[in-house]
C-alpha cells in the first residue's frame, strides 16, 4: 500500500499500516484533485490542484515504481481526463470552445482538436471507454432560451465527434461510469426552488447506447457528487456532498437486485474535512482523509479508522493498494 503526502510517499507491506516499509521524497510537492484520478493497466493520471501562479499539471503516475511525471495542462485544466493506458484524453472547457487534448506517454501533446459551441455553451464534465470510443458526458446551456441540457458525445480517440446522444435532461449530470455498454449517470442537481437554491438531485440515469433508451433508480441520500462500479460485488458507490448532508456518506445500490445501503463515515466534521479519496480492493472499501485512513469491510460492516499522524502522513490525497 502507498499513501501520497503532500512531500513524500509512505509505502506500506500490508493494509492495516503495521508493517512500514519506506519513505520515497516526492519531487514535487503537487496535490492531486481526487475526482481527476483515472487507472489503466500499471498507470494511472491525475491533474492537480492549483500549484504556485495558480498553474495546473496533468500527472502520469507509474504504480509499480511509484514515480511521477508532471507537465503543465494545456488549457490550464483538465476539466475531464482518462487514459486508456497508452494516452492520456483531457479537455480544457472556455465560454466559447472546448479544447480536446491528446497526451502520449511522456505527457507530450500529440493530438489538439477544438470543437467550437454553436448556439449553447458547452461544458465537460467526464469521459469513459466503451469498446475503443471516448463518450463524454456534457452539460450545456442554449444561448437563446437559457435552457440547459445534457448531451453524450461519441468520440474517437482522435476526437472526432461520431454521434450526439440528446438525453433530454435539464438536471445537472456530471459524473458517470459504464458497466459494459450501460452508463450510470448520477443527478447531482434538479434545478432551483422558489428561493433560487439548489434542490438535491435524487436519481441515478440508466442510458443504454445500443438501444439508447432511459430508465432511473432513485438513490435516499441527498447532493450525489461522484459515482464509481464495484465489478466484484456487482455495485454502484455514490458518493454524496458533506457540506449539504452535514456529513460525510457514500450510497451503495446493488446491481443484482438493486438493494441500497448508505455508508456513513462519522468523526469526520465537513467544517473540518474535505471528502476523502475513495478506492477499494476486493470486499474493503478505503475512504482516505488527510490525516486518517478509513477501512470499511462490506461484508461486516466494520470500519476501521487508522490515524496517519502516526506515520507523520498531514496532507494525505491518494492512495493505491496492490
Amino acid at each position: 500500500m502507498a499513501i501520497w503526502d503532500s512531500d513524500k510517499i509512505a509505502v506500506f507491506d500490508d493494509y492495516d499500516l503495521n508493517e512500514f516499509k519506506v519513505n520515497i521524497s516526492r519531487k514535487e510537492k503537487f496535490i492531486y484533485w481526487a475526482e481527476s484520478f483515472s487507472e489503466a493497466g500499471s498507470y494511472s493520471t491525475a491533474k492537480t490542484k492549483d500549484t504556485s501562479g495558480l498553474k495546473r499539471y496533468v500527472s502520469r503516475i507509474n504504480k509499480e515504481n511509484l514515480s511521477e511525471t508532471f507537465k503543465l495542462a494545456e488549457g490550464n485544466d483538465a476539466y475531464a481526463s482518462i487514459t486508456d493506458g497508452d494516452y492520456l484524453y483531457a479537455t480544457a472547457v472556455f465560454t466559447d470552445r472546448i479544447e480536446f487534448y491528446k497526451y502520449d506517454n511522456n505527457l507530450e501533446v500529440i493530438t489538439n482538436v477544438t470543437v467550437k459551441n454553436d448556439g449553447q455553451l458547452n461544458a465537460s464534465q467526464q469521459f469513459v471507454i466503451v469498446d475503443n470510443y471516448l463518450y463524454l458526458l456534457v452539460t450545456t446551456l442554449d444561448l437563446s432560451t437559457q435552457v440547459p441540457n445534457t448531451e453524450i458525445w461519441k468520440m474517437d480517440k482522435e476526437f472526432n465527434i461520431v454521434e450526439k446522444y440528446n438525453l433530454d435532461e435539464t438536471s445537472a449530470y456530471m459524473r458517470m461510469v459504464n458497466v459494459d455498454d450501460v452508463l450510470y449517470i448520477v443527478e447531482a442537481l434538479s434545478g432551483r426552488n422558489s428561493d433560487g437554491e439548489y434542490k438535491s438531485g435524487n436519481k441515478i440515469m440508466v442510458f443504454d447506447l445500443k438501444s439508447q433508451s432511459k430508465n432511473y433508480i432513485d438513490i435516499p441520500d441527498k447532493y450525489p457528487t461522484n459515482i464509481h462500479y464495484d465489478a466484484k460485488n456487482n455495485q454502484l458507490i455514490i458518493e454524496n456532498e458533506g457540506l449539504y448532508n452535514g456529513e460525510f456518506s457514500f450510497t451503495t445500490v446493488n446491481l443484482d437486485n438493486l438493494e441500497e445501503d448508505i455508508i456513513h463515515l462519522e468523526g469526520f466534521s465537513t467544517e473540518q474535512y474535505i471528502a476523502p479519496y475513495f478506492t477499494f480492493k476486493d470486499n474493503i472499501y478505503y475512504f482516505l482523509f488527510n490525516d486518517s485512513l478509513v477501512k470499511y469491510d462490506i461484508v461486516d460492516k466494520k470500519q476501521t479508522v487508522i490515524n496517519l499522524e502516526n506515520y507523520k502522513i498531514k496532507d494525505a490525497h491518494y492512495l493505491i493498494v496492490k
